[in-house]
């Protein structure tokens, strides 16, 4: 971890540039607007590093309770003592011998990364202020799951964006505040669902339009006298109270809504109707994984669950059609009487509007915005094909029961893996293969029950470790091959064991289709407890 002070004069130079460029001047110190720009960050907490007693911070909710933590930079000196031939008798037996030296990492900072400060899962990027889960970017501050980006604040869910504040699930923008599941616009405020448009604000659900407020485009010259009147008044109300409404705040504090056309309705999406196609992937990744075909995954649903952001069902506003809402930000802020489906949200931006009274203010926006506040639940990009439970998809097929899939194919009951094929029951596991329960993981394959590890193959129950080979129940190592509790064995002790220890598994799963022990609880339980 960096000097704290450091870090933050870094990125309290970007804010006050930030503001230069979006408010027109600067309006303080940062730290003011902390309070703020934190409201949507996930959680986050710190703990004690059993090894150096220095603050760890840990961004993953789901260690049971009495983990014991480490700094990844502590993991030189938390080298547990081998365990012995009697102790790798089966899995009970490990946990029973090993469980008070199962150590998880905090603080992971890895790559070319510098000047991070009180951050974990951060990877090749730079000046990153009280951030979790950021890949190659730099000056981010208060933000999660970033990839790409830079000049960031207060952000949630972005890749490739640029000069942000106080944003969720952004992608490619630039130069805008409070931008809501938007993508490719810049020079725009308080603005929902709309993609490829410039200079839009308070405007729900556009495409390819520019120089609009309230969804009425304007003339050029009457937009930019409007534009720099609200952002005046945005700066004040930022300087007086610290902090700004978001549109969901906005939208639901207002009980009106617009009155559907009567007959609305719109051709929407189908869903994929091939289930056959991922069962089969089920059966190929547990037989690889696991050593058996295991049946019918539905019966699988809730263990493979156990650790991965779920949804929950929902229903258009509009038409009274089944859609889906994720359990993670920004979608589980959304007023569901406002939740509409994508075809929908796009015909709805087309037909309402406020009232060219309606947006000389500030004020007056705030309260006008319910005649046009409708929010997308569901996001497909590119071409996507048989997609069956899916919330949000980018260039991905045969898919199933999941909220994120991008750059994907055979995969299910998963959150965001990425550029990955027959992924089951993983989170933010990228570029991985045939891997089941993977989770915040880079480059893996045939794993099962990972963590915060990456470049690795034929890796279980294990946590932070890099490229691994042939391991199980592994914690804090590099470059291992052929061991159990980080003890190297012989090859063919370790092939007959780790056959033992499969077996146990998948049998364990035929009978009660969920397992006692899982990569976040092995290191708190004694089994006799």
């Amino acid at each position: 971890m960096s000097d704290i002070n450091t870090t933050y004069e870094n990125l309290n130079r970007s804010w006050k540039s930030m503001c230069r460029l979006l408010l027109g001047e600067e309006i303080g110190e940062m730290k003011e607007y902390e309070k703020w720009l934190t409201q949507y960050l996930e959680p986050m907490r710190a703990e004690r590093s059993a090894i150096s007693c220095k603050d760890v911070y840990v961004a993953v909710q789901d260690y049971c309770k009495g983990a014991k933590f480490i700094s990844l930079e502590d993991t030189q000196a938390a080298k547990p003592a081998p365990l012995s031939i009697n102790e790798i008798k089966d899995i009970d037996s490990i946990i029973d011998a090993f469980h008070e030296r199962f150590l998880y990492s905090g603080n992971i900072i890895l790559s070319n990364s510098r000047d991070v400060s009180q951050s974990t899962n951060i990877q090749n990027s730079f000046h990153i202020l009280r951030s979790n889960f950021i890949w190659d970017s730099e000056y981010v501050g208060f933000s999660s799951m970033v990839r790409g980006g830079k000049h960031l604040l207060g952000v949630n869910n972005d890749a490739y964006s640029s000069f942000m504040l106080s944003s969720m699930e952004t992608y490619k923008n630039s130069r805008c505040l409070e931008l809501w599941e938007s993508f490719d616009c810049t020079g725009s405020y308080f603005t929902f669902g709309s993609w490829n448009c410039q200079n839009i604000l308070f405007s729900f659900n556009q495409r390819n339009k520019r120089n609009a407020i309230g969804n009425i485009e304007l003339p050029r010259d009457k937009f930019l006298s409007l534009k720099d009147k609200l952002i005046e008044e945005m700066r004040d109300e930022l300087k007086r109270n610290k902090s700004l409404p978001s549109l969901f705040e906005i939208a639901s504090a207002n009980p009106r809504k617009p009155k559907i056309p009567a007959g609305f309705s719109t051709e929407e999406m189908q869903e994929g109707t091939d289930k056959g196609t991922i069962e089969d992937a089920f059966r190929n990744t547990t037989k690889i994984v696991l050593g058996k075909e295991l049946q019918g995954m539905d019966a699988y649903g809730d263990w493979l669950l156990r650790h991965v952001i779920k949804t929950k069902p929902a229903a258009s506003a509009a038409t009274g059609r089944p859609t889906s809402l994720s359990s993670h930000a920004p979608y589980k802020f959304y007023p569901r009487d406002r939740i509409v489906k994508v075809n929908e949200s796009i015909k709805l931006g087309e037909i309402l509007h406020m009232d060219e009274s309606d947006i000389n203010s500030l004020d007056s926006l705030k309260d006008s915005l319910w005649k046009i506040a409708f929010f997308c639940s569901e996001i497909m990009l590119g071409e996507n094909k048989n997609l069956i439970g899916v919330m949000l998809a980018n260039q991905s097929s045969n898919c199933y029961k999941g909220s994120v899939y991008s750059y994907d194919e055979y995969c299910g009951f998963s959150f965001w893996p990425r550029d990955s094929k027959y992924m089951f029951g993983s989170s933010m596991a990228f570029s991985c293969n045939f891997c089941m329960d993977a989770y915040n993981s880079v480059n893996l394959s045939r794993c099962f029950e990972t963590e915060s590890c990456s470049n690795s193959s034929d890796l279980y129950f294990s946590h932070n470790c890099e490229n691994a080979q042939d391991a199980m129940f592994c914690f804090n190592s590099k470059n291992l091959k052929h061991a159990i509790g980080n003890t190297l064995l012989e090859p063919c002790k370790y092939k007959s064991t780790k056959s033992a220890l499969l077996s146990q598994v998948a049998g364990e799963l035929e009978r009660t289709k969920t397992l006692k022990w899982d990569i976040y609880n092995i290191g708190c339980a004694m089994v006799k407890q």
